[in-house]
């Protein structure tokens, strides 16, 4: 039944895994940004801003963002890649401010990246509510974002909407079968809500796609609980 499922690990994954694990800190390093093509000062500033936030000096990059931003203050791209670095230097408000920016701008192809940023921000700031009303324009606005569809499943496993937070894990599970934190979460949602079958379905599918895993050991835990 496992056969030809391999273990995966996406940028949202690890995300999401940290975020599961309270590691905020983490979870946010992983967060990339947007170039732009360089051709006027504005984009070249942008660009030295983000290259220095990924050599891991997030808050020296505020700078670069900031002269790009002075001198293009429509320019979407330093809003979100100032709203990142926000968001690695633990500033959620500010970054929550920056991508909300990049939101009110309706011609803005970030705008669904910046609404999945703002929940982020938004659940670091322990407001559930608001995170979730804005990963859900973020997939209205994009429905193929998968960072936005995993991060959503876990906003809804947590406020207990099991119904939502499975067909969630199980929509990311269509597209990205090999992801063992969803096989997870989606194992431990159908278990809450009744159905153990599934659950040591999916519990066994990561223990055999990622033997030596975190997830596989806490897998192998519920399957001895459960039998």
């Amino acid at each position: 039944m496992t056969r030809g499922v391999r273990a995966a690990t996406s940028t949202c994954d690890r995300v999401v895994q940290a975020i599961l694990q309270g590691q905020y800190s983490r979870a946010l390093a992983q967060l990339d940004g947007v170039p732009t093509a360089g051709r006027t000062e504005a984009e070249r500033a942008n660009l030295r801003g983000l290259a220095v936030m990924l050599g891991g000096d997030a808050k020296k990059s505020i700078d670069d963002f900031n002269i790009a931003l002075e001198l293009q203050p429509s320019m979407s791209e330093a809003h979100l890649n100032r709203g990142v670095a926000f968001l690695r230097l633990g500033d959620y408000v500010h970054a929550s401010r920056d991508f909300e920016t990049v939101w009110s701008d309706p011609k803005s192809p970030l705008r669904a990246r910046a609404a999945y940023h703002d929940a982020l921000a938004l659940d670091a700031l322990h407001r559930a509510a608001d995170a979730e009303t804005w990963i859900d324009r973020a997939l209205t606005t994009d429905p193929s974002l998968d960072d936005a569809l995993l991060f959503s499943a876990v906003l809804r496993e947590r406020r207990g909407d099991l119904e939502g937070a499975g067909k969630a894990y199980k929509s990311y599970l269509d597209r990205h079968p090999g992801s063992i934190i969803a096989m997870l979460r989606f194992a431990l949602t159908a278990q809450r809500a009744g159905f153990s079958d599934t659950a040591r379905k999916y519990l066994k599918q990561v223990v055999a796609a990622a033997p030596s895993s975190s997830e596989a050991e806490e897998s192998r835990k519920f399957l001895v609980m459960w039998e």
